[in-house]
């Protein structure tokens, strides 16, 4: 039994397919069914189920899956402790980012992480809340980029941003003459919403004091962007973040702030408590602030809105 061994079983768990794990291995197919074929004969259980349409664990394989990943995991702390002594950083990123903010603030740090650190390898995956927090856990990711507070003790939160909300109002829509508005005004008709799953949908609904849609939502859509493309183009209004509308918040007039306290959603880097590349933490930390307006830093006040 070898880490290559374990890691080929761990990528094939994650594609459920022959072809895609050696692929994403960077190995022949052979190769890999070869290993793990030869690990299943030393452990004397089968790990994986062959099917025409991939590999699926068995019952004990999935378990052995589980251990490997942790083992794995381990093995690869040994090598980030080393680094962190040593003050490089290097090896592989993995980032997941929810989707209302990765169009938004991923470009604006990506590329100087990459020219301050060459060594490095950044992954960036779209992925909801739930799912960035369950691949923390599983150390499927390094860190995470999300809405919090998440109320999870095996999770660290480095806060980061106070994102305001902000009405955008179609040109027929009363609260288009609005200098202001309040959390009352989104029980109006007209409200276009986020599709069930995003952490941004629950956060207005919070804002809204629903429990879950009612007749005054007129549409669900699983894009900022489409939101806002149908507020213009049609009727009725929608929320979006800052950072979706930042090149136009100071001209456009049918974008409206809430009246103070402004309702916010705190942004923060997530990662595991056993993660120990704090180099590498604190300078995203400060390659995301720097590409922002200060405006947006945590430290300035807001109402938070919780998603949870």
């Amino acid at each position: 039994m070898n880490l290559q061994q374990l890691s080929y079983v761990v990528s094939l768990d994650t594609h459920r397919q022959f072809g895609l794990a050696a692929e994403k291995s960077c190995v022949s197919q052979p190769a890999l069914s070869v290993q793990v074929q030869k690990l299943e004969e030393e452990l004397g259980v089968l790990l994986f189920d062959r099917t025409q349409r991939g590999a699926e664990p068995t019952a004990i394989g999935a378990k052995v899956i589980a251990q490997a990943r942790l083992v794995l995991r381990e093995a690869q702390l040994l090598r980030e402790l080393v680094q962190v002594e040593k003050g490089e950083v290097v090896g592989e990123l993995r980032l997941g980012v929810i989707p209302t903010l990765a169009p938004y603030l991923v470009p604006r740090f990506l590329v100087g992480l990459t020219a301050a650190y060459p060594d490095l390898r950044v992954r960036v995956e779209e992925l909801r809340s739930e799912e960035i927090m369950q691949q923390l856990k599983e150390h499927r990711l390094d860190v995470g980029l999300l809405v919090t507070p998440l109320d999870d003790r095996q999770l660290h939160e480095l806060p980061l941003l106070n994102e305001p909300f902000l009405l955008l109002a179609s040109e027929t829509h009363p609260l288009a003459a609005a200098a202001t508005v309040q959390p009352t005004d989104l029980r109006q008709p007209g409200l276009w919403l986020m599709q069930q799953g995003h952490c941004f949908r629950n956060q207005v609904l919070n804002l809204c004091g629903l429990a879950s849609p009612t007749e005054a939502v007129t549409y669900e859509s699983g894009s900022i962007e489409t939101l806002k493309e149908l507020v213009r183009r049609h009727h009725g209004y929608t929320l979006v973040p800052e950072l979706a509308v930042l090149d136009e918040v100071d001209h456009n007039r049918l974008l409206k702030r809430f009246a103070e306290p402004a309702p916010v959603r705190e942004v923060s880097l997530v990662v595991h408590h056993g993660f120990v590349r704090t180099t590498l933490l604190t300078a995203l930390r400060d390659l995301i602030l720097a590409s922002v307006p200060a405006r947006l830093h945590a430290t300035n006040a807001g109402a938070k809105v919780r998603w949870r």
